[in-house]
């Protein structure tokens, strides 16, 4: 159910990574103002991370699956996912020790894809100290170091990390969050475009790619990125869903599709949001995935999954992300790069919105890093005051307003 809100300051989760707090917006006393959760879920806690790592998906436990292996590789995601891979990876790394894979066979190889490779304070912030210091850790680069293994199916010509190939024993570390090329991220999209070549990520994403849709389970693009991972040798995923403070409201561990699906069933309950519909004003916030501006839209995954427009035409929609990273870098669809123009990270985000008003409250950028277009069609604050101040022009005494605190991970439903 919504939550009505009889103060008119609402608490939101900000900062993934670099402070996770809860940040204060304020609203006029006369203002009409609702928050709008997902249904969420509670922190399974180390015991139900126990439990899924001893019933597996759809394939033998790990420790099995390491038995007579000589090396094996864990792919992680970077910091501009919300998997809290510290709690997983020491697990991991006991059941192959169990199975006769010594953390110096095993390499965690960060699958970046075309983000910016991390940095050992990231390492620190995404799999721990002690990992970090037992492990080899490396990142993946799509521009070298990569081999051609076959063309998929569906036409995508797959070359991947020659570190991650030549491992014996392949596991997949992620996420189950929505997202518009496969409908849910996590499982094989760890491998594509994860630990994909550069080219291989644009005929993933380009224009002629696998076709895609939000909160659809079985795109054609995420079929496609499965039978990649199945050409590479992928042995098991472990797959988080998170909750709206980063915890972890499931985990499934096993078959990169079977326990996938079983993940994106588990999503779909956890994630599920109450809508409303032609509101004045619509807070969008990208939690827990706001360490870079260039994500930013993916806080309008609830509003394009909801039946009706959540604003009204002449109403105001509010983009909201700490930015910690600022910018933030894709070597595919940044400024300047192949699929850097209309539809890339950097674009106009109010375009598809019109005639609504866009403000922006992201204190990690300004406005130079917005295009000329973006400058001119968007309001970007640096400070919620500023943001209430823009709201206040252009609504007056009185606005119904939505907030979404979190939502890059919430669907209507």
């Amino acid at each position: 159910m919504a939550l009505a809100v009889g103060e008119k300051t609402v608490r939101i989760p900000w900062a993934a990574y670099f402070g996770d707090i809860e940040l204060e917006l304020t609203f006029p006393a006369e203002w009409d103002v609702t928050v709008y959760p997902p249904a969420d879920g509670p922190d399974i806690g180390e015991e139900g991370i126990a439990q899924a790592f001893a019933g597996p998906i759809g394939t033998p436990r790990l420790a099995e699956l390491a038995r007579g292996r000589r090396s094996a590789v864990i792919v992680v995601d970077d910091l501009s996912r919300p998997t809290p891979a510290h709690r997983l990876v020491p697990r991991i790394l006991a059941e192959l020790e169990a199975g006769g894979v010594s953390r110096d066979r095993t390499l965690i190889l960060m699958g970046v894809a075309n983000h910016r490779p991390l940095t050992r304070e990231d390492m620190v912030k995404k799999l721990g100290e002690e990992v970090v210091s037992s492990v080899r850790v490396k990142n993946h680069f799509s521009w070298a170091h990569c081999e051609y293994i076959g063309t998929t199916s569906r036409g995508t010509p797959v070359a991947l990390n020659k570190d991650f190939l030549a491992a014996d024993l392949k596991i997949l570390v992620g996420s189950i969050v929505p997202h518009g090329k496969p409908g849910f991220a996590g499982g094989a999209k760890l491998v594509l475009p994860g630990v994909a070549s550069i080219d291989t990520a644009y005929a993933w994403h380009g224009p002629n790619g696998p076709p895609g849709g939000l909160m659809k389970v079985e795109t054609e693009a995420r079929l496609d990125a499965e039978e990649a991972a199945r050409m590479a040798g992928v042995d098991a995923i472990v797959n988080v869903i998170p909750n709206s403070r980063r915890g972890i409201a499931g985990l499934v561990v096993g078959d990169l599709v079977a326990a996938h699906r079983a993940g994106v069933a588990i999503a779909q309950r956890v994630f599920a949001t109450q809508v409303p519909a032609g509101v004045d004003i619509g807070v969008f916030t990208a939690y827990p995935k706001d360490t870079e501006y260039c994500q930013l839209s993916l806080a309008f995954n609830v509003w394009w999954s909801a039946p009706e427009p959540i604003v009204h035409e002449h109403g105001t929609i509010v983009a909201c992300t700490a930015a910690s990273e600022g910018p933030g870098f894709h070597s595919l669809m940044g400024p300047g790069m192949r699929l850097g123009g209309e539809w890339g990270a950097m674009r106009n985000l109010r375009r598809p919105f019109m005639p609504r008003q866009m403000v922006v409250f992201a204190p990690g950028i300004c406005e130079h890093d917005l295009s000329p277009e973006a400058r001119a069609e968007m309001t970007l604050c640096r400070t919620w005051a500023h943001a209430l101040a823009r709201l206040r022009e252009l609504h007056g005494t009185y606005a119904r307003v939505a907030v979404f605190p979190c939502s890059a991970i919430q669907l209507a439903g």
